[in-house]
Parts: structure tokens; sequence; C-alpha cells
């Protein structure tokens, strides 16, 4: 039995409104991104900066969990601080930037 593997490719021409709202959800992914990313990345930098001074253990900040459901609780209670404008796209944008961080 032979499998047949077909592909569609499809153009996308948005009228100005469109664009700017697929701009939109693009940047806020990105936004997303950049901020687990920065979260992650300021957690990890500041406990290999505390274990240089010789803590360890209890003594370190405790590390941020980096799971995608663990930056999403993050992303929820600091959403209305760092993105008031968060409500402009749909919440999936930002679950899908901070699924990319790992």
């Amino acid at each position: 039995m032979s499998m047949v593997l077909q592909a569609y490719r499809f153009a996308l021409d948005p009228d100005q409104e469109q664009e700017a709202g697929l701009r939109s959800h693009c940047g806020a992914q990105r936004f997303a991104y950049n901020w687990g990313l920065g979260k992650v990345k300021a957690n990890l930098d500041q406990r290999r900066a505390e274990a240089s001074y010789g803590l360890d253990g209890d003594e370190l900040t405790p590390p941020v969990g980096w799971s995608a459901y663990n930056l999403r609780k993050d992303w929820n209670r600091a959403k209305h601080a760092i993105a008031p404008w968060w409500q402009e796209n749909s919440k999936e944008t930002y679950s899908s930037g901070l699924w990319r961080v790992r």
C-alpha cells in the first residue's frame, strides 16, 4: 500500500486592518517569549552568582519553573503590569511565545 503526501500553498492577502492584527499578534508573541526568557536567564544568572560566593542548597535563590505551564502562570500574574495592552490579542498568542522558551 503506497501513501500519497500532498501539500497546499495558500497566500494571505490581508487588508490593512488584518495586517495590523497579524503584526500585533506576532509582536505580542515575541514580547511574551522575551519576557519568559529574561525571567529564566535572570534567575539562572542570580543562582550562578550566588554559587560563586559559596552559597549552596537552600541559601540560593529558588529556581524559576520554566516549563510552559509555570511560565504561563507567572505571565498571568504579571501581564497587567508588564503588558497593559495584553487583551488586544488572543491569550494563545502569549502562551505560544512562552512555550518556545524551553
